[in-house]
């Protein structure tokens, strides 16, 4: 179906859809691209070579709870295989929390504000 961006799913859900199916998110973690609150973010950047914090601080995955960024950017580095699974496990429960949130909104009668509110901060950085 080819939904499986933050923003895209969002959009989706505005117009009633709640069934998503994409290669999205595993293939941009295999690529080195990790889906946080802040937008995309790239671990292969050299910035990341010393970073202690996980990936997204609020979220609850194996990889945001046990590994740092740096870390994964030296999994990238060194081209090891659990790099590319680490950031295809976070993308995933990315946007299943994303959706259980929206959802969470949508119960509250706030989906719409939420949604503006949310893709303004995910979209700041330019990307």
């Amino acid at each position: 179906m080819g939904v499986g961006f933050p923003e895209d799913l969002l959009q989706a859900i505005s117009r009633g859809m709640d069934l998503f199916d994409c290669v999205a998110p595993t293939r941009n973690g295999r690529n080195g691209t990790a889906f946080t609150l802040d937008g995309p973010l790239n671990i292969r950047n050299a910035a990341f070579s010393r970073d202690p914090t996980p990936l997204e601080e609020s979220c609850d995955c194996e990889t945001c709870r046990t590994y740092s960024r740096a870390y994964l950017r030296h999994l990238f580095a060194a081209e090891e295989l659990l790099g590319l699974r680490l950031l295809s496990l976070h993308n995933v429960r990315f946007l299943v929390a994303l959706a259980t949130e929206a959802g969470k909104q949508i119960a509250a009668g706030c989906f719409d504000s939420w949604s503006r509110d949310w893709l303004t901060r995910y979209n700041a950085r330019g990307n």
